[in-house]
């Protein structure tokens, strides 16, 4: 049985009632993710995990099991196996996908296939934009100035206003664009500038005083990878400032967002009223860095090509990772070593050998050896849990299972919280959340 993307995000989308739903279900389910990944064995995640559940996918082929973060539900498993996907299935949301021009076969001096395939397919994105009459791009986070030129190459000579944080990456753009691109150097400029809330009235300043030719420019705002809170910065810019025409963002790193001054909550989450009144409703208590880290992980997509051999690997170095840091004392910490070295038996003075112990001292770590005190502890572990390399990957698939829900909360709060404030402005907006392939 298949249950897949049972709503459509078309125009209207009922944000509230997906809200509820959503809320409900990751507060009864957030035992999955709400912990840092290294502590499930600490925080008795192994224990949680249901009998049946563990039955279920046990008597997985390693087809259903690769298909089960994709919407694969068996009629042979659990009533509650089965009650928990077909629940995460009907909170599935369909977008638009955007299909980009393939994996280019070679990219410019400088810049990786990966790296290359990530711009391109997001300028093709923009280039699909119909009824784009902007007059300049500003790219918020421009790193090192690969997009800024791409923009400028692929939009008829379009002026390009790149602003990163990072004073050295503003260097090496201005060192590349001397080289490669040296005809462009009035028409794509590089502005080394930390982006906060009042940034939007300093860049129309720059704006005038590298493009004087310009008169009053209009702007499409662009962000490729705009990490933690600069794309709801950026979302706050459109909204204030009338020359920005259009906004064109692909968020990421949700987890690197910022906390509110009492350490527990998070300034930009939610940003809606209705997600909100959700949480409040559900008493939610999940909105934890360890769900936004989630949030912005990969797709179900990436799992379905994994053999048998890659996940019973992953599984050993998560149970392992897990069984170490459920040995530690306070003001200890590890670093990990050659983690491809990981012995396949689970012999516990080889499995200690590729981590070094760290002991907090004076306000510093300073190396340590194992004590018996340890070798005790985990000799325990190791009989409690004798198949927790597969235990430890079936929490991974079932993280893997409810990530797009976390992303989905995360993306739908930003496009609610953005339909509302036009509204109560009076502004038109035309909006859409689309995937990239």
């Amino acid at each position: 049985m298949e249950n897949r993307f049972s709503g459509h995000f078309s125009d209207p989308f009922d944000y509230r009632a997906y809200f509820v739903r959503a809320t409900q279900f990751l507060q009864k389910y957030k035992w999955i993710f709400c912990f840092n990944n290294t502590q499930f064995i600490r925080k008795g995640v192994l224990d949680i995990l249901p009998r049946d559940w563990i039955h279920d996918l046990n008597s997985a082929t390693p087809d259903e099991f690769n298909r089960l973060p994709l919407g694969y539900v068996s009629d042979s498993w659990s009533a509650s196996f089965r009650d928990f996907l077909l629940e995460r299935n009907n909170l599935f949301v369909e977008y638009d996908r955007h299909e980009g021009a393939g994996v280019p076969k070679n990219a410019p001096k400088g810049i990786g296939i990966k790296k290359f395939y990530e711009i391109d397919c997001f300028e093709s994105f923009i280039g699909t934009r119909s009824g784009m009459r902007s007059d300049v791009f500003i790219e918020y986070g421009s790193g090192l100035g690969y997009l800024s030129q791409h923009l400028h190459e692929r939009h008829g000579q379009k002026k390009v206003l790149g602003v990163e944080g990072n004073p050295q990456r503003v260097e090496t753009s201005l060192r590349r664009q001397s080289v490669l691109y040296p005809s462009s150097k009035e028409a794509v400029r590089y502005l080394a500038h930390l982006i906060g809330e009042e940034s939007i009235f300093y860049l129309q300043d720059m704006l005038a005083k590298y493009f004087p030719s310009e008169s009053s420019p209009t702007a499409t705002i662009v962000g490729l990878h705009a990490c933690a809170d600069l794309s709801v910065t950026a979302m706050r810019h459109f909204l204030l400032c009338p020359t920005v025409q259009e906004l064109i963002i692909m968020p990421c790193c949700y987890h690197k967002m910022m906390l509110e001054p009492d350490g527990q909550t998070f300034v930009n989450v939610p940003l809606s009223e209705e997600l909100a009144a959700a949480l409040d409703f559900v008493k939610g208590d999940f909105i934890s860095r360890s769900f936004l880290r989630l949030a912005s992980q990969q797709t179900a997509a990436r799992w379905k090509t994994l053999t048998v051999e890659d996940h019973q690997h992953h599984g050993q170095v998560m149970f392992h990772r897990g069984l170490v840091d459920a040995i530690l004392n306070d003001g200890e910490s590890v670093k990990v070593g050659k983690v491809k070295l990981i012995p396949n038996a689970l012999a516990r003075d080889d499995l200690l050998k590729q981590f070094i112990l760290q002991k907090e001292s004076n306000g510093s770590l300073e190396e340590a050896e194992w004590t018996d005190a340890h070798r005790q502890k985990l000799k325990v572990l190791l009989s409690k849990y004798p198949d927790g390399d597969r235990l430890s990957e079936y929490i991974e698939c079932l993280q893997t299972c409810v990530q797009i829900i976390c992303e989905n909360l995360i993306n739908l709060d930003r496009m609610c919280y953005l339909e509302s404030m036009c509204a109560r402005n009076g502004l038109r907006i035309r909006r859409k959340l689309q995937t990239m392939k």
